[in-house]
């Protein structure tokens, strides 16, 4: 344990000067006034702006060097995050209630008066529209389902994670047997919220089989349906792949891995460890290749002429992917030489001072051949902004029934859920000027934002990056 040190602070910002004239907050406690009550009736009346200013109030907060004071500023941390979450909730629902109460009353989409409301959420909270969505559906159980679990929130008592935890416990089970483990949760506090996510896991998993035995067999075959694989990138170095299988085929699976990883242990050259056995005997079981050897696929690379003749090392682009490092980009063009593969090459052109791609556009109805391939390589993934979901469909910006061309300036790429948003009623999205392609979108609530094609680093554009001298090759300097 670390000994008790006397307490500092270094400041994280500068607490602004009370300008002459104004009261100040000694003056404020000489007269007896009740700040907390201040505090709360100033940001009642301000509203979202009062939230704000509130945080940046947090921010002037002194970074402390006293040991036990800075472990409660974590925990008064943690606790606030709780209250704001818990906000945030009952207003992200707030608003689809709103919404919804107000496309019924017009007779709009009443099959599904909550259409694009949770792409909204997802704006307003910086997140994927596949994100938005699921925390928006979160946020409906706890704010309608467990209100002594939000209560406790408000309380600071339990935090998010633990209330999702809980949440991907009962949302198959029936409102009333969610609210019966609301409030068994809160008669075991002292079990379910001190001894780790694990077991509150494994508490809220034996009431609901209690409560509800017969969804064990409802569970089962939803396995059987709901059995999928998905394989998306996590970084520019590798893939995940991830799914559900039934019971009976994940241990199937696993005892022909477990044979693999046997078979390949009797070669005493073979260094692999028992994972890398496992994802390589699936590639070559499945692609019928050698794992390590060339990809007969299409794989598109974008790099300038010096970075593939070695004369720049500048990051090169594969489109969907990320960029990665030069000379990947020439050994992926390069091939396995042990097992060669065809090398097909195509040029594309960038302007120098924005890296932005050259127009290009189509009288068909549809985005299609070289203007399709175009719009991918500028766009590289979906253009709703903090979504950069896998690019599914090329759309019109402008719609075509509203005169929309199919022009590489009226188009965007979007992963499919972010296409259909767009067609939500109140939904609009124009082109508008800027150095790269630009639109602006204009969400259901009013609120405006603008997407930016990203730029082609380093393609055709110089850079004042430059490597460290230790990681330069060559001799280094002492």
């Amino acid at each position: 344990m670390a000994k008790k040190s006397s307490r500092k602070a270094t400041s994280t910002g500068k607490t602004p000067a009370v300008p002459a004239g104004e009261v100040t907050y000694a003056e404020l406690l000489a007269r007896g006034t009740n700040i907390d009550a201040l505090i709360v009736e100033h940001v009642t009346a301000q509203g979202p702006a009062g939230l704000l200013g509130l945080a940046a109030a947090v921010n002037t907060f002194g970074v402390l060097a006293d040991t036990h004071e800075a472990m409660a500023v974590v925990r008064a941390c943690e606790a606030l995050k709780s209250v704001v979450t818990a906000m945030q909730a009952q207003h992200a629902i707030s608003y689809q209630d709103s919404l919804i109460s107000y496309r019924r009353e017009l007779g709009v989409r009443e099959k599904n008066p909550g259409w694009g409301s949770n792409a909204d959420i997802a704006l307003a909270m910086h997140v994927s529209r596949h994100r938005g969505a699921q925390t928006a559906n979160e946020y409906r159980i706890l704010v309608e389902d467990l209100p002594r679990t939000i209560q406790g929130m408000r309380n600071g008592e339990v935090t998010w994670e633990q209330v999702k935890v809980i949440i991907s416990g009962i949302r198959h089970l029936s409102v009333d047997s969610r609210r019966m483990i609301d409030e068994l949760l809160w008669e075991e506090t002292h079990t379910c919220f001190t001894a780790g996510t694990a077991k509150l896991r494994e508490m809220v998993t034996y009431w609901a089989l209690i409560l509800e035995p017969a969804v064990e067999e409802d569970l089962e075959a939803k396995a059987e349906k709901d059995r999928h694989l998905d394989i998306y990138q996590i970084d520019k170095y590798s893939v995940r792949i991830s799914g559900t299988a039934p019971l009976e085929q994940g241990i199937a699976l696993r005892q022909v891995i477990a044979r693999k990883v046997e078979e390949a242990r009797e070669n005493p050259d073979d260094e692999r460890n028992a994972s890398q056995i496992g994802i390589d005997s699936v590639y070559e079981e499945m692609t019928g290749l050698k794992a390590g050897g060339s990809v007969p696929v299409q794989l598109l690379v974008v790099m300038d002429h010096a970075t593939l003749g070695g004369g720049s090392d500048n990051p090169v682009l594969l489109p969907g992917a990320g960029y990665i490092s030069a000379a990947k980009g020439r050994k992926l063009l390069a091939g396995d030489p042990q097992d060669p593969v065809q090398t097909w090459w195509r040029r594309l052109f960038v302007a120098p001072t924005t890296g932005e791609l050259v127009a290009m556009d189509s009288k068909s109805r549809r985005f299609g051949g070289n203007l399709k391939r175009f719009i991918s390589f500028r766009d590289q993934y979906c253009r709703t902004p903090y979504c950069n979901g896998a690019i599914r469909d090329m759309d019109h910006v402008v719609q075509v029934r509203k005169n929309g061309k199919t022009t590489a300036a009226n188009a965007s790429a979007r992963c499919g859920p972010c296409n259909q948003n767009k067609e939500a009623p109140g939904w609009v999205e124009m082109p508008v000027p800027g150095d790269r392609h630009s639109f602006q979108i204009i969400t259901l609530s009013g609120h405006s934002h603008i997407s930016k094609a990203p730029p082609l680093l380093g393609i055709s554009t110089p850079t004042k990056l430059t490597p460290p001298l230790s990681r330069r090759p060559g001799p280094q300097r002492e």
